[in-house]
């Protein structure tokens, strides 16, 4: 009877990892963003429709915080939670966009009004990436682009 009990725990227990599916090692949890312009810069993430990615660039309200990147420094994003990877989450029709905002104005205005931080903080350079940017990319962002 112990040694039927035994069979039957290395069964389920095989059957229980085998039901694990494995890791792709071409999926990628983090995208990089490298600050290489030689002063502090602010930015903002923000998602949307392909289909959306011609509208204009702004400033979007109720999304500030402390959001700066030393000169030199690098920014990893993690996945959201709810997915496992970028591609599962951007292959669905959808970009992540990168605004850089100039670190000094921004540093002076980040608890003013959004109307007032879209006036006075300067968009230095806008990212809109969708999946196949990223991989292209290899995963990591630089600021400022290269030729």
């Amino acid at each position: 009877m112990k040694h039927l009990k035994i069979i039957i725990l290395s069964i389920v227990t095989c059957m229980l990892l085998c039901a694990c599916p494995d890791k792709d090692e071409n999926e990628n949890r983090y995208i990089s963003f490298s600050n290489k312009s030689g002063e502090k810069i602010g930015y903002q993430i923000s998602f949307g429709k392909i289909y959306d990615i011609y509208q204009d660039t702004a400033f979007l309200c109720n999304m500030t915080s402390d959001n700066f990147i030393d000169n030199d420094s690098l920014f990893i994003l993690e996945c959201p939670i709810r997915v496992d990877n970028w591609e599962t989450d951007l292959r669905d029709l959808y970009y992540i966009q990168f605004l850089v905002l100039s670190g000094e104005k921004f540093s002076q205005y980040i608890s003013a009004p959004c109307d007032t931080i879209r006036k006075y903080v300067p968009i230095l350079h806008t990212y809109r990436l969708t999946l196949e940017d990223l991989e292209r990319m290899n995963w990591t962002v630089v600021y400022p682009p290269g030729e």
